[in-house]
């Protein structure tokens, strides 16, 4: 894997040392500030799920559980990374399939969202479109985790790692293809919604609440999306390409879309408003409730009609 491959240069216990897997000397004040941030990340999405009883949000909460894990042995590794491999490999194999539950969490809000907006604006059932995509995010998770156990079990074998950094791009490269489908059926809802828009009651506060939450679904992906396609031209580049012997990228590509895609909904919790309470709710009327609702406006129409014609009876 010679693609974007640097030549390094032999430095005992420097930067460049054959036994250091980072192949450079990370940066400790980058590796504490991420860690407060994804702790305090933590702390707002777990008090908001628990005050709305949002529990699917959990599915968010286990990855930023697991950005803390790869974040504080980061910290650790900070001080001496040369030789520390076992530690290395558990640190990477948490920061790379955290992410795996930031995609799962897009996969149910947009799932909600389709059927409360609608069902009609899905190319599949609403509560579908969640699993089909969360089905595709296990198999990644499962080819991830294997190339993750090579990666723990390497040790000092460098031939190892190497190998389970190519087992994770296979994982990664899943993940990319069914997170772009998923993106097309997220365009695709939104195309439909303009063509067709949804009715609501009048003066519904969902009114214009559920394309706000759209948008926030949008940002959350696409800086998901970002991480995702960093990664994979990071691992097809091999352990010594560019962008792997760079710290700069990670923090820029990985640790903060990471972050961001958690954070918008610290702002736009979906349980404070934004979503029904309950997953089989709708807010908006169905096609099959806009006739009642006509008819119900032309009954109105004619008691008032009625009543109206029956005042002029009495008084003439």
């Amino acid at each position: 894997m010679s693609n974007g491959n640097i030549s390094l240069k032999y430095t005992p216990g420097g930067a460049n040392d054959p036994v250091n897997p980072f192949h450079y000397m990370p940066s400790m004040a980058a590796a504490v500030v991420s860690l407060v941030f994804y702790i305090l990340l933590f702390v707002v999405l777990t008090s908001w799920t628990i005050w709305k009883r949002s529990w699917y949000m959990i599915t968010l909460l286990i990855g930023c559980i697991m950005e803390i894990i790869g974040y504080g042995i980061r910290i650790q590794l900070a001080s001496n990374p040369i030789g520390q491999i076992p530690l290395y490999s558990s640190m990477h194999a948490s920061i790379i399939l955290a992410p795996i539950f930031n995609a799962a969490i897009e996969y149910v809000l947009i799932g909600r969202l389709m059927h409360a907006v609608g069902d009609q604006y899905s190319l599949v059932k609403p509560n579908l479109v969640a699993w089909i995509f969360i089905v595709c995010d296990i198999i990644s998770m499962l080819v991830q985790s294997a190339g993750a156990g090579v990666l723990t079990s390497a040790g000092a074998n460098l031939q190892n790692l190497e190998t389970g950094e190519n087992i994770l791009l296979g994982g990664l490269g899943v993940n990319l293809a069914s997170f772009t489908l998923f993106c097309l059926q997220l365009f695709y809802f939104d195309y439909l919604t303009r063509k067709s828009p949804p009715v609501f009651l009048n003066g519904s506060i969902y009114q214009r609440r559920w394309r706000v939450f759209l948008y926030v679904i949008y940002i959350s992906s696409f800086f998901v999306l970002v991480r995702q396609i960093y990664r994979v031209i990071e691992f097809s580049q091999g352990f010594t390409g560019y962008l792997a012997v760079h710290e700069i990228y990670f923090y820029i590509f990985d640790t903060i879309p990471i972050f961001v895609s958690g954070a918008v909904y610290t702002i736009f919790f979906p349980g404070n408003g934004y979503l029904p309470r309950d997953r089989n709710g709708t807010f908006a009327i169905m096609e099959n409730n806009e006739q009642n609702l006509k008819k119900s406006n032309n009954n109105n129409n004619n008691v008032s009609a009625s009543r109206k014609d029956l005042a002029l009876d009495g008084i003439s």
